[in-house]
């Protein structure tokens, strides 16, 4: 999702003292200028072009997660999608997504890049708390694509992120393409939303920053309602940076609230009147949070204890294609930036030698956890079908009676 393309977009360039979009931390995942340099000269052979995969980044680069542990980052505001679920109104059960999505962004003060997943890499959560349970797989190398699916008493969150890139040497500018899909379990409605646009300017002249911007779209297609949400494009020196306006229509077309905020604060929602006015009185959907952060490569708490944990008695339970087992992750955790390098070097290739041994036998790859099949609405939906959760449920049995 977003984080991880804004993620990406930080990574490929680093940062200095200038990068504005730094909300907190103290710079501690600052990059040196001499690197950053290094990495411009690296690029400048690749403007106009979508870089996603076109290279191989130093490992200096990147901070110790993959991008499907990234996708799972947004779970960490399921309290808003649970009570988007609990709603008896269609139109606020939409307020609370826009919401959602808005917050989203918050999260937004990283510097370094995730690692890209490896072909049949996957990334598992169950929630401490018993309240859902994520599961992503990387479906493909190139273009790449990852998927996850969300299992919660409330409601069903399917994710897709394809991530592409254009580099145009003073500017790079991230899409993600696929649809997500959430699922009511109350109501039984299917709501699908899409992406936004992510811009980094000044990437070798002037000062370094990101812009986010375009509609984002929050469709009831139960019932036809829909939330439009207005990203603003920052204008000069600023001007409506983080802005987000919005309005959750009926079937009709007709407004019946009306949303305002910056995604790097608060969410209001207003009620609109017969009139067509906006109510006086408004309700906070959603606000920032307040809390510090004291991880050296600034990971909220959330992500401490859900995302990058791991012990002993969990290595017994995850699969050996868990996101948290990587090598050269844990070896740039751990600080080891050369073993990380060598290692990153030994997935990729390993990789590379995987997909000519598939090449030279004729064989396409097959996914193991999520299956593409075609859908008369959406053209194509990656659906679970595999036996991940039955499969993990006998690790943890052997796990126990060990």
């Amino acid at each position: 999702m977003f984080s991880g393309a804004l993620n990406y977009m930080k990574g490929l360039v680093g940062t200095n003292e200038n990068l504005q979009v730094e909300e907190s931390g103290d710079n501690k995942g600052d990059i040196e200028p001499e690197q950053r340099k290094g990495l411009l000269k690296q690029l400048s052979s690749y403007v106009g072009k979508d870089i996603t995969s076109l290279i191989s980044l130093p490992v200096w680069i990147f901070e110790p997660v993959s991008f499907l542990q990234v996708m799972s980052e947004p779970l960490q505001y399921n309290a808003l999608l649970s009570k988007a679920s609990k709603q008896d109104s269609e139109f606020l059960c939409l307020a609370y997504l826009a919401a959602f999505n808005c917050a989203l962004y918050s999260t937004a003060v990283r510097t370094r890049k995730p690692f890209n997943p490896i072909l049949g890499e996957t990334f598992e959560i169950v929630d401490k708390k018993g309240e859902f349970r994520f599961l992503a797989e990387q479906v493909s190398h190139h273009p790449p694509i990852g998927v996850s699916e969300t299992i919660s008493e409330d409601y069903t969150l399917q994710l897709e992120t394809l991530l592409k890139s254009k580099f145009y040497g003073n500017s790079s500018e991230v899409e993600i393409d696929g649809t997500n899909h959430f699922f009511n379990k109350k109501t039984n409605h299917h709501y699908t939303w899409n992406h936004l646009v992510t811009c980094c300017h000044n990437i070798i002249i002037g000062s370094l920053w990101l812009d986010h911007y375009g509609d984002l779209v929050i469709e009831n297609h139960t019932t036809g309602s829909k939330a439009v949400l207005k990203f603003a494009k920052s204008g000069w020196l600023g001007a409506g940076r983080y802005g987000v306006t919005g309005e959750i229509m009926d079937c009709e077309g007709d407004v019946r609230y009306r949303i305002t905020g910056k995604w790097n604060e608060s969410i209001q929602l207003f009620q609109v009147m017969d009139n067509g006015s906006s109510s006086t009185t408004s309700t906070c959907l959603w606000e920032a949070s307040k809390e510090p952060i004291n991880n050296k490569f600034l990971f909220p708490r959330w992500v401490e204890e859900n995302v990058i944990d791991l012990n002993d008695e969990y290595k017994k339970i995850l699969p050996i294609t868990d996101s948290r087992l990587r090598a050269d992750r844990i070896a740039l955790e751990e600080g080891n930036l050369d073993l990380a390098a060598k290692e990153k070097h030994n997935l990729e290739e390993k990789q590379r030698e995987d997909k000519r041994q598939r090449v030279a036998e004729n064989k396409e790859w097959e996914t193991a956890q999520f299956k593409k099949v075609d859908d008369a609405k959406f053209g194509y939906r990656w659906n679970y079908s595999g036996k991940y959760w039955e499969e993990r449920e006998e690790r943890v049995k052997a796990a126990a009676s060990n």
